[in-house]
């Protein structure tokens, strides 16, 4: 059995925002493996680094196996990539009844806090979310930065998609 055939089977490559993001794919797990543990009980999301990790990736869906697995080949592997503070994105769904997924890439120095429970931090460096809408996102996005009060110093910057066209 090939996981592209079953577990993921539906799956969607959510382009990154910047160029300092990653790519996320986002695999919509049947309802007879589904449950709680995923986003929304559905999704289960993967943060891809680089074009090396995304072709390993899909070799990896596509191998023959014996039995059904996590697809869970890059959870573990630590980041490639450093963030200089606590970073939020934005991935819009590529496609309709896709979700949205809010991403945060949480720095070397942040991300120790979390060396008690190594499940917390994919890939020891980021936490993601999905949701049903860009709004629920957005409210999301408002609850994490109050939380941070005063400390919160916020910076937006314009997605890559805004920059198609420009020279």
């Amino acid at each position: 059995m090939r996981l592209s055939d079953d577990l993921a089977a539906s799956r969607r490559l959510y382009a990154a925002p910047m160029i300092f993001a990653p790519t996320v794919m986002v695999i919509d797990i049947p309802p007879h493996q589904a449950g709680s543990g995923l986003a929304l009980d559905r999704y289960y999301i993967v943060m891809i680094e680089t074009d090396e990790e995304l072709a390993e990736f899909e070799a990896f869906l596509a191998e023959d196996r014996a039995f059904a697995r996590s697809p869970d080949l890059l959870d573990r592997r630590p980041s490639c990539r450093e963030a200089g503070a606590i970073s939020f994105f934005e991935f819009a769904p590529p496609a309709s009844d896709w979700p949205w997924i809010l991403l945060c890439h949480w720095p070397r120095h942040l991300a120790r806090m979390f060396v008690a429970d190594p499940e917390a931090l994919a890939r020891g460096a980021y936490t993601m979310e999905a949701f049903h809408s860009r709004d629920t996102l957005r409210a999301a996005l408002r609850a994490h930065v109050a939380l941070f009060g005063d400390l919160a110093e916020i910076r937006t910057i314009p997605p890559l998609s805004d920059m198609a066209g420009r020279a």
